[in-house]
């Protein structure tokens, strides 16, 4: 059933910042009728800067101070790609991403942040996300008695400084820059500077410094002193991809935007936050900004999408400044008063925690409803209807009478964008009515289709390119071509052409990689993104079955499980980004380089584990093979977060059946081994090889890249078991 209104143009969201996380949460409230949004993001856990200090004063967790945008995106119906912009081209807007096809927009939002404009020596405290793990790897290496610089006298940089010391009391802290708290009052900056000097913090004003070279911090003037580790909390540079852009810039590269923080060249780009100089009024680069920029850049995307007037964007002169300490007290400063204790602190905690949970408790999306486009969006309504009849009779919209195919004109502009090359081998590919192919000897043939499992279709087309290839490798054979079937959702007729450009190109991108051609396939529209694959192979020098296991072998396997579970808690808009990210590397990661390991090993029987989850596919080898195993549960490697998933009840639609494979073993007592039957998409290579070749094996696949495979039990002659341990 196709959507109401199916989207006709595109709205691209570049960053998950301060304002952006706004604009997300109030679209899961009030979608905008015919256009499709799409966040690109860096991270996909965005950090509030506000609870930093707080985190590394030991005040907040990782997760108190992030916001998890995968169920912000899953309850806004928005499509998350996960990918760090690296240029824009605004005549044909595309925005390029590193490592994969550009992003095409209409209309282009950018709260991406900027980039530090300090030394690459030392810690950089922007953007948050790169320095959370270097302030991890720092706390732990630094001994007692370091000399630590925070360089910075501003309000992060102080604040910074607390919380430090807080984290850790034996380091010397000392704070370095040429002005002290600006923007504060004299009471507020004297105040300060006495706790400050009170807990042993060393002030170095009225200096610049330059670098940070071998333990020592350099100035301007020619200078140095003593430090072991350095936080930069300095000013901040714009992304370098923007200043070669065609946009109007400042000096440093930030987007000039007007009142209504729209570009002053483009007026279909808006920007927000850090990566924005406000014409007329620019203000430092603060997150109290980007947080009050969230109301007033919702309103006036909804109002370039409608024509509508736009609101504008008039920050605050004076405002509230409330600088933790970090031992749960803060000082709270505004129009000359300042008040310092424990009570600003909580006041301050209340604040943070408030914003924070506005994008952990979300609102139901409203109901699409007939007749809601906006009347200026062009006729791109994919019908060959009077728009009066598109409206009023939307169900006359799609008749199917031509097979749901996609139009002639559209395909060949998308086959014009891939990269698809000759291959010896094909003799007629791609244009004809079939492909021929030289075939030499007998051919393995394998096809398989999954419904898209992730908002990205480039990843998508890549992750089930991985899938299907692996029914090849299982066997040991060498793939020599590809035919794809793409079904793209009911859109305007450009972003069905982008969605099926991008899908295809991930799927060309691994052939490629793989030297395998893709010689055709067929395309359709339909209710949601799918993408099968036919690939074809020819024997390779070793010829796995399922049969083939031997008793005494070890059982090795190349990949962790999980993926079955985590997809489905993405799904369902549970947090769970860092586990997703874990599970998309896992999924698009090729098995090729594991073959040729399993062969030269002497493996036999190997398979590769797919949807009937890693027990139902062991149980297919064993009575193929007629023997039995010994598994043992603790040894299996899990992705992080699935096992705690499990745990707490989420399960994929296949679980149930699969849990059936449970009757074939004997399940010692206390054991859970349910996660064995969890389903997997792209999952790893299970192989049966002689136990005095079995280590060397798994050392060989470690350096390969295959760092968590491993021996996961053993082959016996008649029993099956699942044991916690050896």
């Amino acid at each position: 059933m196709q959507a109401v209104n199916p989207p006709v143009r595109d709205l691209l969201l570049v960053g998950g910042g301060h304002t952006h996380v706004q604009v997300l949460r109030n679209l899961g409230m009030q979608p905008i009728p015919g256009v499709r949004v799409t966040l690109l993001t860096r991270e996909i856990r965005s950090p509030y800067s506000g609870m930093l200090p707080g985190h590394l004063a030991g005040f907040y967790s990782r997760d108190d101070m992030h916001v998890d945008l995968v169920p912000l995106c899953h309850r806004a119906g928005v499509r998350l790609i996960h990918g760090e912009a690296t240029g824009l081209d605004v005549e044909n807007q595309k925005v390029m991403v590193h490592g994969r096809p550009p992003v095409a927009f209409d209309w282009l939002s950018l709260n991406s942040g900027a980039l530090p404009s300090a030394p690459a020596r030392g810690i950089a405290v922007k953007p948050i996300g790169r320095f959370l793990p270097a302030w991890d790897q720092a706390r732990e290496r630094l001994p007692a008695g370091a000399s630590v610089a925070v360089v910075g006298a501003g309000a992060g940089g102080v604040e910074l400084a607390f919380a430090v010391l807080a984290a850790r009391a034996d380091l010397q802290v000392s704070i370095v820059g040429r002005h002290w708290l600006p923007g504060f009052s004299d009471r507020a900056g004297k105040l300060l500077k006495q706790q400050a000097m009170a807990r042993g913090i060393l002030l170095v004003l009225g200096m610049e410094a330059s670098d940070f070279i071998d333990d020592q911090l350099h100035f301007t003037d020619g200078s140095s002193r003593l430090a072991h580790e350095v936080f930069w909390v300095t000013d901040v540079a714009a992304p370098t991809w923007l200043s070669k852009s065609q946009l109007s810039t400042d000096e440093r590269g930030f987007v000039i935007v007007d009142k209504n923080l729209r570009s002053v060249s483009h007026p279909q780009v808006l920007a927000a936050g850090d990566v924005a100089c406000l014409q007329g009024q620019e203000r430092a680069k603060s997150g109290v900004f980007a947080v009050r920029a969230g109301p007033i850049l919702t309103h006036n995307l909804r109002a370039v999408v409608a024509g509508t007037a736009l609101q504008r964007f008039s920050p605050q002169q004076h405002f509230l400044r409330l600088l933790g300490t970090g031992d749960g007290s803060a000082v709270a400063s505004k129009w000359g008063l300042t008040v310092s204790g424990s009570l600003m602190w909580r006041w301050k905690d209340w604040i943070d925690r408030r914003f924070m949970q506005r994008f952990c408790d979300l609102p139901m999306p409203m109901a699409p409803t007939e007749g809601q486009l906006p009347a200026r969006l062009p006729a791109q309504v994919p019908a060959k209807l009077p728009e009066s009849m598109q409206r009023d009779v939307p169900e006359l919209m799609r008749c199917g009478g031509c097979g749901a195919k996609l139009g002639a004109v559209l395909l060949q502009r998308v086959l014009s964008r891939l990269p698809i090359r000759s291959h010896t081998g094909v003799l007629l590919g791609i244009g004809d009515d079939a492909a021929e192919i030289v075939a030499d000897g007998s051919v393995l043939v394998s096809t398989d289709g999954l419904r898209s499992m992730v908002d990205d279709p480039w990843l998508f087309g890549r992750i089930v390119t991985h899938h299907n290839l692996n029914d090849l490798y299982a066997m040991g054979a060498i793939p020599t071509s590809a035919v794809a079937l793409a079904t793209i959702p009911l859109m305007g007729e450009q972003l069905m052409e982008e969605d099926l450009t991008a899908l295809l190109m991930g799927v060309v991108d691994v052939l490629e990689a793989h030297d395998v051609p893709l010689v055709g396939g067929h395309s359709s529209e339909g209710a949601e993104l799918f993408l099968g694959l036919t690939v074809t192979g020819r024997r390779g020098p070793v010829t796995f079955t399922k049969g083939g296991l031997k008793a005494g072998q070890q059982l090795i396997l190349t990949k962790p499980i999980g993926t079955g579970v985590i997809l489905a808690a993405a799904m369902r808009g549970l947090p769970v980004a860092d586990a997703l990210s874990e599970a998309i590397s896992a999924m698009d990661a090729s098995n090729a380089a594991a073959v040729h390991i399993l062969a030269e090993s002497g493996a036999t029987g190997v398979t590769d584990v797919t949807g009937f989850g890693l027990l139902g596919h062991l149980a297919e080898m064993l009575r193929a093979s007629q023997v039995g195993a010994r598994v043992v549960v603790d040894s299996v490697p899990v992705l992080s977060g699935a096992q705690t998933l499990m745990q707490d009840g989420v399960r994929s639609s296949l679980q149930p059946g699969n849990e059936q494979a449970l009757r074939d073993f004997v399940v010692s007592a206390g054991v859970d081994a349910r996660m064995l039957c969890d389903p997997q998409t792209s999952g790893g290579l299970l192989a049966g090889v002689s136990s005095d070749q079995a280590q060397q094996c798994v050392d060989r696949l470690h350096a390969a890249g295959f760092p968590q495979a491993v021996v996961i039990g053993e082959v016996t002659t008649v029993s099956c078991e699942l044991l916690q341990r050896f």
